[in-house]
């Protein structure tokens, strides 16, 4: 890994201990208006699983032809697989990039990535790297960052420059000891230290996937922050704090 790879798989090491397995898939199940049998039968990719890999978990407990996963982070290959041994679908997991991801063409019915190329150095490669492993016909799934509103853009300007100013350890024994904004819906840590961050409009992310010859552009409100209305308000960040896309490949 480089600097700035090492970087975010330390930080998310720190983060994603605290993230709440079941709500986020049952927020992510009600945000795309699904069930688990969605992806029966699907052979599905995670890029960029993260500590907890509830994406992967979720996939487990379907009836899923194959589930695969890749992260940057060597640990989480043997703690996942490790708590998800005994389910009926057992994931393949592997320590990669996602902008390079090491899998054949046209393979995948279900490609999925939540949170993870609006922190790498290249947000459209990875996304052709994952309309190129997915099958004609198949489905990607992205969350990305949204454009926030003048509030919270202020916000989060201000946070990311005390990111440069307090040290990481400070700012990481601060949330250890109180427990304020260590959940990773309003991280602290995210906020200031993610060594990358790019916020993208609905109009950047539909023009790279119409490049791509991606068809059935789909933007969905996130469940998680529609019950946020004060986070969600045009007061704070806007509706568009998180874009939730699904796309499909065409045949051609």
């Amino acid at each position: 890994m480089n600097s700035i790879e090492t970087k975010t798989a330390k930080l998310y090491e720190d983060i994603h201990p605290h993230i709440e397995i079941d709500k986020t898939i049952n927020d992510y199940l009600t945000t795309l208006g699904i069930k688990k049998d969605y992806f029966d039968c699907k052979k599905i990719l995670d890029c960029g699983f993260g500590g907890t890999a509830w994406a992967v978990e979720l996939f487990c407990q379907s009836n899923a032809a194959e589930v695969h996963g890749i992260d940057l982070n060597p640990n989480w290959k043997i703690s996942v697989a490790e708590r998800l041994k005994n389910h009926p679908v057992q994931p393949k997991l592997i320590t990669g990039n996602v902008l390079e991801l090491p899998y054949q063409n046209n393979y995948f019915d279900y490609v999925h990535s939540h949170g993870v190329m609006h922190h790498t150095t290249d947000w459209k490669k990875g996304i052709e790297e994952m309309v190129r492993v997915c099958k004609p016909g198949g489905t990607i799934y992205l969350m990305l960052y949204g454009k926030f509103a003048p509030v919270g853009k202020f916000i989060h300007f201000s946070y990311r420059n005390l990111g440069k100013i307090i040290p990481y350890s400070w700012s990481k024994a601060f949330v250890t000891a109180t427990g304020i904004f260590q959940n990773h819906e309003v991280s602290l840590l995210d906020a200031m230290y993610a060594p990358i961050e790019v916020h993208l409009s609905q109009k950047e992310i539909t023009e790279h996937l119409q490049a791509l010859s991606m068809e059935d552009i789909l933007f969905f409100e996130s469940a998680k922050w529609k019950q946020k209305k004060f986070f969600s308000s045009d007061l704070m960040f806007g509706s568009n704090i998180q874009n939730v896309v699904l796309a499909k490949k065409g045949n051609n």
